[in-house]
């Protein structure tokens, strides 16, 4: 499989690509200018107007896109602090000596009142006025519309600004949420989701993600099954659901020949083919949608050992095989479906795991046989799995901050995403020479927010005239961000 390499043009229309981060002698890019080439610009406009719009009929001062960096660099910096409420943050004197104060602000140089009105206010979207719709009586559609417009900029933002790699990898995530709402009832999330197999309940979303460096390229919200049929269209009627889903993930990169790495939720046969038509590939493991797929005769084969593998072929008029059916043995039987690689011996694939030895139990590196197709296949498949982990393990703003509102939640888990995007951008960019540990990006990040000079600068193309000014002072904060004792 020929390598294809990832890039990301920034708003100054540089190009930020897999391995290369060269921006000229002596200079570097911060964590801040990962933000901005992977957060739209046309949100942050959408939020200025309309966060603006609230705080002005409430009689307060409106805000201006600087300012609403900063509070984005607030909540940034309140995930790396333990605390019991909001207000905490803003305390003068630590709990215990054996803690530092936050004092948020000294820290950031906004004061507690001025955020609380921010953050009441803060919009991301905007909602229609006058209520539902006549066609929509359970107000679902109107209840979207407070995420959508985020989730369409991003759409949007990605398919102009980022060039994914050889491989897509299509996968769903879980945003977390345990307020109210469902289907069943008018007020709240309008489709909550829990599954054992997830580690939090809440609202899901299908995504798809660049193979190489993991970058969100397309999000797709999981809505309820009356909404899904209501937005089909004839032709979609007559497909598997998950092959319509597919297609609108990467529908936005058909004709570039990219191989398609889909979990059994989207993955079949007519999936394959559907793709096939379009100019794309498709590599995925199937379970239940498995018409069309030879699962009884493959089924019948013996493996004797894991990592043994058989196949079947489906050849094309032409000659060269159209469909690929494997099954692998592993812990479990796996059956895949491809339309590219092929069944010929991949590089071996290596685990570590304990073992009792004589001189006692030790870890070592346990080698089995794969094929090409499934080489392909677990090369990418976890990238989305590896993002959610990032954004809820490690950045933490669904855990960190409380909201009794599902919309505020949603779109913190969508900034999260981007955050985390900045990062997968940053550690892809630099490679073995990045020196930011995941920790210590977004503590930098915070500190790049909160001083930002937007409402100075904006968005501006990197010149080397540009090089040679004279730097701008901070327009906001004072300087003073100490790193937390953790």
């Amino acid at each position: 499989m020929p390598r294809r390499p990832w890039s990301v043009r920034t708003q100054g229309g540089d190009i930020i690509s897999e391995g290369g981060d060269y921006v000229g002698f002596g200079r570097t890019r911060a964590p801040l200018d990962y933000f901005f080439a992977v957060f739209p610009q046309v949100l942050l406009s959408l939020m200025t107007s309309l966060t603006s719009a609230k705080l002005i009929g409430r009689g307060l001062a409106s805000t201006l896109p600087g300012e609403i960096l900063k509070v984005l660099g607030v909540l940034i910096l309140a995930t790396r602090f333990e605390f019991g409420s909001r207000a905490d943050l803003w305390a003068t004197e630590p709990r215990s000596k054996q803690m530092p104060v936050p004092a948020f602000n000294a820290r950031t140089g906004m004061p507690r009142l001025r955020f609380d009105a921010l953050w009441s206010a803060l919009t991301f979207s905007k909602q229609p006025t006058g209520g539902p719709a006549a066609d929509d009586p359970s107000g679902e559609r109107f209840r979207w519309a407070l995420v959508n417009d985020f989730i369409s900029s991003i759409n949007a933002h990605r398919e102009a600004h980022v060039t994914p790699g050889d491989t897509i990898c299509v996968d769903e995530s879980i945003l977390k949420w345990y307020g109210l709402g469902g289907h069943w009832i008018s007020v709240g999330l309008p489709m909550y989701v829990a599954i054992d197999r997830k580690p939090e309940n809440g609202r899901e979303i299908q995504n798809a993600a660049c193979g190489r460096s993991g970058i969100i390229l397309h999000l797709h919200l999981v809505t309820t099954a009356a909404d899904k049929h209501a937005n089909l269209s004839a032709a979609e009627t007559q497909l598997f659901l998950g092959t319509t889903v597919l297609q609108r993930l990467v529908g936005p990169w058909a004709g570039t020949d990219r191989i398609v790495r889909a979990d059994s939720y989207f993955a079949s046969v007519e999936a394959a083919l559907s793709l096939q038509a379009s100019g794309l590939r498709l590599i995925g493991v199937v379970k239940t949608a498995h018409r069309r797929f030879p699962m009884a005769p493959l089924a019948a084969r013996h493996l004797s050992a894991r990592g043994d593998w058989v196949s079947m072929v489906h050849p094309s008029p032409s000659g060269p095989p159209e469909l690929i059916a494997v099954l692998r043995a592993d812990r479990d039987r796996r059956y895949f479906v491809a339309s590219a690689g092929s069944t010929s011996a991949g590089a071996p694939c290596e685990r570590l795991r304990w073992r009792h030895l004589d001189g006692g139990a030790e870890r070592v590196a346990v080698s089995m046989t794969q094929p090409e197709v499934t080489e392909i296949y677990y090369s990418c498949c976890a990238q989305i799995d590896r993002h959610n982990r990032c954004r809820q393990d490690d950045l933490r703003l669904e855990h960190k901050l409380g909201t009794h509102d599902w919309s505020q939640r949603v779109n913190l888990s969508f900034l999260g995403v981007c955050i985390v995007d900045a990062w997968m951008l940053h550690l892809g960019a630099r490679g073995p020479a990045a020196s930011l540990k995941q920790a210590t990006f977004y503590e930098d990040l915070a500190s790049g927010l909160i001083d930002n000079t937007f409402d100075s600068t904006g968005w501006r193309p990197r010149t080397a005239q540009a090089a040679t000014d004279a730097t701008v002072a901070p327009a906001y904060g004072v300087g003073l961000h100490l790193t937390p004792t953790t």
